[in-house]
């Protein structure tokens, strides 16, 4: 360990998460005169269960005014003080002239649960982000992730915490990585540290998951649609695969996310990509007048959305330059009856539009109706004029379908 972490400004008692030290604002002397308190502050907050669980076991306090003060902010020096107490891992005591949070930054780094490197050494007292904070967790419930030649990258550390049910989202699922932590969130992820540490499991927010995916994976289908690309995976989803350029070198093009959207579900975070529900419609195969709006019965179904860029299109006499996006395909599924979606049977997937097809970049997928033939497979092409080949792309067609 470097010698700055023992340079660190001096602070008085790590509970203290204020400057002041009026007799109101100075913290709790010990965790026993702690429980004989009611903290006044946190009997209507959201994570008063939490809060109490954790005062008891005496790894944080509260404060003589009996207040915790749940929504202050958390340093990076204290989260890791209430890591290494309520984990029980042995602690130096401090020597003279050192700060107060040498022995617990030290003790976290030979555990294996905090690097050198996760954080500048001489902002240790800073807020501490909600990425940071979720780096420090899955390492103290994991292991593998303790030994240091191990290294996780940001996404899939919010991957992997939203996933173990570390971590819930904010509104919608939103991870919000670099916000930073109150003493409230705090302590819950440590609750949740010691419930997984004791054999126990965590409540999964789906949303978080889904967001944390599509950052991670550039789409959310294996956490919003499982039952279809929940299955055996032949080849390894990669997110390499997004981008196509064609043999002729002239045409490139990128799908940045490929976003599954659950149209029954009204709390569905991506929702709002599709606009006006009551807007759109299904291709039926036959024409645009004949087809279906969504709205009317239609609603227990999957969307893919497809958001991407071309990055150029060098001969706009062989590829269209009227699309913002390569072309994209769903394979894998029964055709259906042709007749029975003609009239009006959603029973294989089908595009999306609101006045001309095209002008949706989705398809629905019924969840009732549409029945898988082998595996599930997505493409993208580009959009290629005749007698121009398309330079076809499979980027994903490795899910045997779940019996």
């Amino acid at each position: 360990m470097k010698k700055s972490f023992i340079l660190l400004s001096t602070v008085l008692l790590f509970t203290a998460c204020q400057s002041s030290t009026s007799a109101a604002d100075s913290p709790l002397p010990t965790p026993s005169a702690v429980t004989a308190i009611k903290l006044k502050d946190v009997s209507d907050h959201w994570a008063m269960s939490a809060i109490e669980g954790a005062v008891k076991k005496g790894y944080v306090d509260g404060y003589e005014d009996s207040t915790f003060k749940p929504e202050n902010n958390v340093s990076r020096a204290e989260f890791v003080k209430m890591v290494i107490t309520a984990i029980k891992e042995p602690v130096k005591s401090v020597s003279s002239g050192s700060d107060w949070s040498s022995p617990y930054i030290a003790a976290a780094i030979n555990k294996g649960i905090l690097r050198e490197s996760d954080f500048s050494i001489d902002n240790v007292n800073d807020p501490i982000s909600r990425l940071e904070m979720s780096r420090i967790s899955l390492r103290a419930i994991d292991v593998t992730l303790q030994n240091k030649a191990i290294q996780i990258d940001n996404d899939s550390v919010m991957y992997n915490a939203a996933k173990t049910g570390l971590i819930q989202g904010m509104a919608k699922g939103a991870l919000e990585p670099k916000s930073s932590t109150t003493r409230a969130q705090s302590v819950t992820i440590i609750e949740r540290i010691l419930k997984v540490n004791q054999g126990g499991t965590l409540e999964i927010d789906k949303y978080a998951v889904g967001n944390a995916e599509l950052e991670l994976k550039h789409t959310n289908i294996f956490t919003v649609m499982p039952h279809i690309f929940g299955g055996e995976q032949i080849e390894k989803w990669n997110p390499e695969n997004l981008t196509l350029e064609t043999g002729d070198g002239l045409y490139k093009g990128t799908m940045d996310q490929i976003v599954a959207i659950d149209l029954e579900d009204p709390n569905d975070p991506n929702l709002g990509l599709l606009g006006d529900i009551s807007e759109l419609k299904w291709h039926n195969g036959m024409t645009v007048k004949t087809s279906k709006f969504v709205k009317d019965g239609y609603m227990n179904s999957y969307v893919l959305y497809f958001k991407g860029h071309v990055d150029y299109n060098n001969d706009t006499t062989i590829y269209k330059n009227t699309s913002t996006l390569p072309k994209f395909g769903l394979y894998g599924f029964e055709n259906g009856d042709p007749q029975a979606m003609i009239d009006g049977e959603l029973n294989t997937p089908t595009h999306l539009f609101i006045n001309k097809l095209g002008d949706v970049p989705a398809i629905i997928i019924s969840k009732n109706k549409s029945v898988l033939s082998s595996y599930a497979g997505i493409s993208i092409s580009a959009p290629a004029i005749p007698p121009t080949p398309n330079y076809n792309k499979k980027i994903f067609y490795s899910l045997i379908p779940k019996k």
